[in-house]
């Protein structure tokens, strides 16, 4: 980053960011500034937090969330030479307090010509803790002073709070939703998910008897106490804090606490029509319906699919025949381009008719959907990066080479088997596509399905 060598506002070339950006649309440009500390509590680290919301600070620290800064992904992504560092931190980091450098201005209006300030409030600690309690639950109301900002007000908790329901909800926004021009040839961080919720509302409020939003789904209510250690508290509805999403983490050991934190893949699989069709082919209509996701399914990051696979397997496990089915969007690039989306939309159903050329050694038809978020062809590639960050990541350099080892490409969200002598069938539990999907760990490239 270019460290400013006069103050910005008095140089005409140093632009301000909210004369490049408006901060109203385009709230990603903006790190939330420093924050003052709260009264009655001891720091504004996520572990202060936990000294009496321990059940929240628990889900917290086995989300993806917390593990932000940690991508090992996304750190290969931002240290790209074409990627406006200081833009991409601002989600990752959002909070000034986590920033060494405050970017104050922008070099001709350059976003790769950040002009910045030493942060004299910069906390390692907190930076650590990447998308954190504060980045949400706390505001600064005077140079000295925060408050934490709650859905419900509260007369016993050692610290002011500002009740601000609505603030919150629409917090997800800011990262989840950005909005504005490509500020770069191959800058896609443009996620359309607001819009596809919005466009399925009658939809959604139809299959669910009401209207929903980011938070009703992601972050599902329970009847507990907001802090566990205040037994005068009233029980009532609390928002869990896990933000299970897709539900691939970001490190393989993500799989531990899974299910506990509420995963549920948005598809609705059936299989239906298996036969034999002459001697020739082994036939099947393979439903598939977007019934929980409330958005296109998968939503987000343009690079997801959805890869479906059907498997003709002998006896012995040997693969004889497959096809396959891919749901996702297509992209060139440099620059970035879409050149196609089949996607399902919320309440979609769509049906594969698949034909699989018979063979006499088949004992079995195998239908396998992997939900993918990084295909063994782009990771071959990021595996290559150089100059990637440690003071972000530990070892960065090495993990990105080692990518397979510690990154989930995808995961399995759906294995049926079904006997082509007797029809009979199984299909696989959640444990078990767990357990599956932690098989990919280390899988040379060249051997992976997608």
């Amino acid at each position: 980053m270019l460290l400013a060598a006069c103050n910005g506002s008095q140089n005409k070339n140093h632009i301000p960011l909210a004369e490049r950006f408006d901060p109203e649309t385009q709230s990603y440009a903006f790190a939330i500034p420093n924050l003052p500390p709260v009264p009655g509590i001891p720091g504004l680290r996520a572990r202060d937090c936990g000294q009496c919301h321990q059940t929240i600070y628990q889900e917290w620290r086995l989300s993806t969330h917390a593990t932000a800064l940690r991508d090992i992904q996304f750190q290969a992504e931002l240290a790209k030479p074409d990627s406006p560092k200081w833009i991409c931190l601002n989600c990752h980091i959002p909070l000034q307090n986590q920033r060494q450098h405050i970017v104050t201005y922008l070099a001709d209006g350059d976003i790769f010509q950040p002009v910045t300030t030493e942060n004299a409030h910069f906390d390692e600690a907190l930076q650590r803790e990447a998308v954190t309690c504060a980045t949400c639950h706390v505001r600064a109301v005077s140079d000295s002073s925060s408050v934490i900002i709650g859905p419900n007000g509260s007369q016993a908790a050692p610290h002011p709070v500002q009740q601000k329901r609505e603030f919150l909800r629409e917090m997800c926004q800011r990262c989840h939703n950005p909005q504005g021009e490509g500020l770069t040839p191959n800058l896609i961080c443009w996620f359309e998910t607001t819009r596809e919720l919005a466009d399925a509302q009658d939809l959604v409020k139809a299959e669910f008897g009401e209207q929903r939003d980011c938070v009703d789904c992601h972050m599902p209510a329970a009847q507990r106490r907001v802090a566990d250690t205040f037994l005068e508290l009233p029980v009532r509805a609390v928002n869990a804090h896990s933000w299970v999403g897709s539900g691939i983490p970001k490190w393989y050991d993500g799989y531990d606490h899974l299910l506990e934190r509420g995963y549920q893949a948005g598809l609705q699989v059936e299989i239906r029509d298996v036969q034999l069709v002459g001697d020739d082919s082994v036939h099947a209509a393979i439903s598939l319906k977007n019934s929980f996701a409330g958005h296109d399914l998968p939503t987000g990051d343009p690079e997801r699919f959805l890869l479906v696979l059907a498997i003709l397997e002998a006896a012995d496990g040997k693969r004889l025949q497959q096809d396959s089915l891919k749901i996702g969007q297509e992209w060139l690039w440099s620059p970035a381009r879409k050149i196609g989306d089949n996607r399902l939309n919320f309440g979609e159903t769509r049906v594969w008719r698949v034909a699989l050329p018979n063979d006499a050694r088949a004992n079995k038809m195998i239908v396998m959907i992997y939900n993918v978020r990084l295909k063994a062809e782009n990771a071959r590639h990021m595996m290559q990066t150089q100059g990637v960050n440690e003071a972000f990541l530990p070892d960065g350099q090495k993990l990105v080479q080692e990518l397979g080892e510690h990154y989930p490409f995808a995961m399995v969200i759906y294995r049926e088997e079904i006997d082509l002598q007797s029809g009979q069938r199984r299909r696989l539990n959640s444990k078990e596509l767990i357990a599956l999907s932690r098989l990919e760990k280390g899988k040379p490239l060249e051997e992976r399905d997608y």
